[in-house]
């Protein structure tokens, strides 16, 4: 038994890694992520990194504005600005996201095993896929998109999707060296609990129709991609290889783009006429908590905007359970990735999704508020003692 199982592992890695489609695609996906990590990702999140807490929104969605709302500007004005600069701060992201949901929509295709029979094998996969990636929710969904149709297990699409903003290296040393650690562990553990264990569940439970269409090659939405032979000369190989790619690239393209003009409409909406400095002035209630809930995991924010917002937010004295319901639910969903699973998996998936993450993000913010609660207690006590 255990020397079938390793003469089949065997034989897909030959399979796969002497065939030159395979290998030129690859090729290209790394060159892709060198160049977007090396020359735009990684320089703006140090970037991020260093200003911590201090760093300035100029929009309401976005660190950087190009065209600038001025107070007595009309709400149609302000939503308008903001909705350019949202798909300005996004394009790169986007780009890059489109162009790894082509590739990855390549790959899989070409691969006869596409994930794992358990589901917490299969999340972890989609953790090792995400985290490297380090875009925002809104550029991975493209990349869901690319890999789901592929022919990737629902559980490896849901946990890319939502681990590459939130796992990002640099975005939890932001974390780290801002938050106090129990902030940090109540999003981190939230976070690996919903990717690495809730993910599953709702997938063997609740999202069992899906989860069978995921698991079953025959089907995938698109015609898997002939492999190649292996006298195929290079030349050949990569005319055919990109030939398959910019079909991809089209087929991803035209069913996210349009809905990413759509989502940033939206957002700004939300943005502008809910603004979060609001909530510096606003007493905490749970129909107040669950608002900020909902305008969180709504808001398709650009990677690290949740830490630098919220820096913003506790300095101005903003009650601790919206601080901790914004850190949570800001980045990893929004509006634009639930278009994305609506369309391309079901409603139903993308509407448990956005409402058991709210849930958890409520969570997260009553556990932070008591938390901070105990501190203060705790501080006014010593304080009492020390002066008495």
């Amino acid at each position: 038994m255990a020397y079938l199982l390793i003469k089949k592992h065997f034989d897909m890695a030959k399979y796969i890694y002497t065939n030159k489609r395979f290998a030129f695609v690859i090729m290209l996906l790394s060159i892709s992520a060198i160049v977007f990590w090396s020359g735009s990702r990684d320089p703006s999140l140090d970037e991020k990194a260093i200003m911590g807490g201090s760093a300035t929104l100029e929009d309401p969605l976005s660190f950087e504005a190009t065209l600038q709302a001025q107070p007595g500007d009309e709400l149609l004005t302000r939503v308008l600005y903001s909705t350019i600069n949202w798909v300005e701060t996004n394009f790169e992201g986007m780009a890059f996201g489109l162009i790894v949901g082509a590739c990855l929509l390549t790959l899989i295709s070409m691969v006869p095993a596409r994930g794992h029979g358990n589901g917490h094998i299969n999340s972890l996969i989609g953790v090792f896929i995400g985290t490297p990636l380090g875009v925002c929710v809104n550029c991975s969904a493209p990349v869901a998109k690319g890999m789901h149709d592929g022919g990737a297990r629902l559980e490896t699409t849901l946990a890319t999707m939502l681990s590459s903003p939130t796992l990002n290296v640099i975005v939890l040393s932001m974390l780290f060296s801002i938050f106090p650690l129990y902030i940090v562990m109540i999003k981190l553990v939230l976070t690996l609990v919903y990717i690495m264990l809730f993910i599953p569940w709702l997938s063997n439970w609740v999202f069992r129709k899906e989860r069978a269409q995921s698991y079953d090659d025959s089907r995938c939405q698109i015609t898997p991609a002939p492999i190649g032979p292996d006298s195929e000369c290079w030349s050949m190989a990569i005319a055919n290889a990109s030939r398959t790619l910019l079909g991809n690239l089209f087929y991803i393209g035209a069913r996210t783009v349009p809905l990413m003009f759509v989502a940033g409409l939206l957002g700004a909406i939300v943005a502008n006429t809910l603004p979060l400095s609001a909530l510096t002035d606003t007493e905490p209630n749970i129909l107040s908590v669950a608002l900020v809930a909902c305008v969180g995991i709504l808001l398709p924010v650009p990677v690290a905007f949740d830490v630098v917002i919220v820096a913003v937010l506790i300095s101005a004295g903003a009650p601790m359970v919206y601080s901790m319901t914004l850190l949570f639910t800001l980045g990893i969903f929004s509006v634009y990735p639930f278009f994305i699973i609506w369309n391309s998996i079901s409603p139903k998936v993308a509407i448990i999704l956005m409402l058991t993450l709210t849930i958890m993000g409520v969570i997260g913010g009553a556990v932070a508020e008591e938390i901070h609660k105990a501190e203060v207690r705790e501080m006014l006590e010593y304080l009492d003692q020390e002066y008495s």
